[in-house]
């Protein structure tokens, strides 16, 4: 990845410089709350971070040659009249500055974009793994999920397993059950799940920094004919969106095959977001499946695949697998039923 990288810099500038957390972790496999990585040209990589770090990266980071910060003034002598690459997404306005005034900098968008979006086997295999992780937890606890639990407790439940497995959340669990499942983003409450409810989970797991995005949704008791004809709908669609991943497909028309199922079936005033999303370290990465995307799905991508329906004052109903796009066809890397 060093080589790749340092193969674009070249194009640039004569070193790409990151503070992001998520991409200085992408790119030398070391967590830490402050890091500054650079890239040259020349295929070399340096890792500066403070005393906190600087024992455990010497013996952790490989590739990277691992230096401790001393501020923007040793960064200018280090590196003298370096033209700096940096992503105008991912650096704060006050770093910026402090680097506009010492170097000439370059401002490239999504610099990291086309390495990120294609996976590497350790990558699908960390993926996988949370994956897996996700997927025992929530089957640990499914039995609990009845008329009386609270969401706050369903989802203490599902998190504490998590951990059990030597995981963590990968975002903050959604459980929206009833009316509150028709906000697709609901903040998980004190309310009770009642009889008849529908209830939707969105949860995901992390491993070696890797995380899973999974949603399933579940009907409790005797659930309205409405909320079951809708749960038939988004899971036809799920799998139709799924069927048409490949290499080389667009997301915007995997979006719109999907976005036109659901609109066929009467309901395409409810779909609100887009079909899906890549993961990686992040939960939401490129590639982006959505009407407004200009992204092209490649060989080895890991994204979501996740339709819903969500119906003011009655519920709603998401489901969402994690698809590793082949050269031919996309492969679920979910076993949950659905």
């Amino acid at each position: 990845m060093l080589e790749k990288v340092a193969g674009k810099v070249e194009r640039y500038g004569n070193v790409f410089l990151t503070v992001d957390r998520n991409e200085c972790f992408y790119l030398t496999g070391f967590h830490s709350s402050f890091g500054v990585v650079i890239v040259s040209g020349d295929r070399q990589g340096f890792f500066f971070t403070d005393k906190r770090y600087i024992e455990e990266a010497k013996n952790r980071v490989k590739r990277f040659s691992v230096l401790e910060w001393k501020g923007f003034d040793s960064l200018k002598e280090f590196l003298g009249e370096k033209i700096l690459v940096v992503d105008s997404d991912r650096i704060k306005l006050s770093v910026f500055n402090q680097l506009s005034e010492r170097f000439s900098v370059v401002q490239i968008k999504n610099f990291l974009k086309e390495f990120r979006m294609v996976k590497s086997e350790r990558e699908i295999y960390s993926i996988s793994r949370a994956v897996a992780t996700a997927e025992q937890a929530l089957k640990d606890v499914l039995h609990l999920l009845k008329p009386g639990i609270t969401e706050y407790q369903f989802r203490k439940a599902l998190v504490e397993r998590f951990f059990h497995y030597g995981s963590e959340e990968a975002f903050e669990t959604i459980v929206a059950s009833g009316k509150g499942s028709a906000i697709p983003h609901w903040k998980t409450s004190d309310k009770e799940v009642k009889e008849g409810d529908v209830v939707i989970i969105d949860f995901g797991a992390v491993f070696n920094g890797y995380v899973s995005d999974i949603t399933r949704t579940f009907l409790v008791g005797n659930a309205s004919s409405e909320i079951k004809e809708i749960y038939d709908v988004v899971l036809e669609a799920q799998l139709t969106g799924i069927k048409s991943i490949k290499a080389g497909i667009s997301c915007e028309k995997v979006d719109k095959i999907v976005r036109d199922f659901i609109s066929a079936k009467g309901y395409g005033e409810y779909f609100v977001h887009g079909t899906g999303h890549g993961i990686g370290v992040e939960v939401h990465e490129y590639p982006v499946l959505n009407p407004r995307s200009d992204d092209i799905l490649t060989e080895r991508a890991v994204v979501t695949v996740e339709p819903g329906i969500y119906i003011p004052e009655i519920g709603g109903v998401r489901i969402e697998d994690d698809v590793l796009v082949g050269k031919d066809e996309g492969y679920s890397l979910i076993t949950l039923q659905k």
